[in-house]
């Protein structure tokens, strides 16, 4: 039975720089965007509920494993885990979904051609997962865990080792080349865990042709990631291995920081030990208010 999860829209201006940004070119390419989670949530508390957990005893079970799983992954023996949800009644699955709320990390992943759908709860460390199946029909899930799997999977699949500058560079260009040269080496460099490695584009000078050229030759990788917490910052995958665009917004959604991290994945959506530890304490509370 599917569940009826409703994500709600998130306006966020395109950016002014990075992936999706720049005009089709003149002779007719046009690289291909995944979509931004532009119909995801923002961060929304849980709902005061009104209901009791004892009248949906399948959701209740639920909710004990999540409990189970949750100290596992605090008490580190476990790194991730999921919780099938798809045999539950439409009743106990939005009985779920409100009580787990909407969190403020959402992303999309692109695995072989269909979209993931990832929604953090309001439990950091927990995330709710929609996967449209090849045969029809959806997959829903919740994962615990320091990032959700498919994120970690299938976000440099099809990642290049490095990306090659066109032969005849465009004119007006400052220093993007010199920022390729510097990312291919660092992304070959790279050691998964190591501290990540940060070239603040705000503080460089930078022409729109090196911006172009930049977002072009870097492609788009399989994900996108919104993270709104004091403002939005807006993580895009590269087609460079282990390579990021990390755009942040203040309040009225003007960019603030334009950055590229050489990284496995950025600390920004990434929930922490300390986080999910928060969480079990929270969702013993919030058994507590639906005993």
């Amino acid at each position: 039975i599917k569940m009826d999860i409703q994500f709600k829209s998130l306006n966020i201006p395109v950016a002014i720089v990075g992936p999706g940004s720049q005009p089709d070119e003149e002779d007719g390419a046009v690289l291909e965007y995944m979509p931004m989670p532009h119909d995801m949530s923002v961060f929304h508390a849980p709902l005061l509920m009104d209901e009791q957990l004892s009248s949906y005893p399948d959701a209740a079970k639920v909710l004990a494993e999540l409990q189970g799983k949750l100290s596992e992954v605090v008490n580190q023996s476990a790194q991730a885990c999921s919780i099938e949800m798809t045999h539950l009644s439409a009743e106990d699955a939005t009985f779920i979904n409100r009580f787990l709320g909407e969190g403020e990390v959402s992303v999309k992943v692109r695995a072989e051609g269909q979209l993931i759908a990832i929604q953090e709860s309001v439990l950091t460390g927990v995330w709710r997962v929609t996967r449209d199946l090849a045969e029809g029909g959806r997959k829903e899930s919740i994962e615990v865990g320091y990032l959700p799997s498919a994120l970690i999977q299938e976000t440099f699949r099809t990642a290049q080792s490095a990306v090659a500058l066109p032969e005849v560079l465009p004119a007006g260009i400052i220093n993007s080349p010199a920022v390729i040269h510097e990312l291919n080496a660092r992304s070959a460099s790279y050691v998964m865990g190591q501290e990540a490695h940060t070239l603040n584009l705000s503080l460089l000078p930078q022409s729109p042709e090196d911006l172009t050229l930049l977002t072009e030759v870097l492609g788009v990788g399989e994900t996108i990631a919104l993270s709104r917490g004091y403002g939005a910052c807006r993580v895009t995958a590269t087609q460079l291995n282990h390579v990021w665009w990390v755009q942040y917004f203040n309040t009225d959604d003007r960019m603030i920081l334009n950055s590229l991290e050489v990284v496995d994945f950025p600390i920004v959506i990434q929930a922490s030990l300390e986080d999910i530890q928060d969480s079990v304490e929270r969702l013993v509370e919030m058994l507590e208010s639906v005993a």
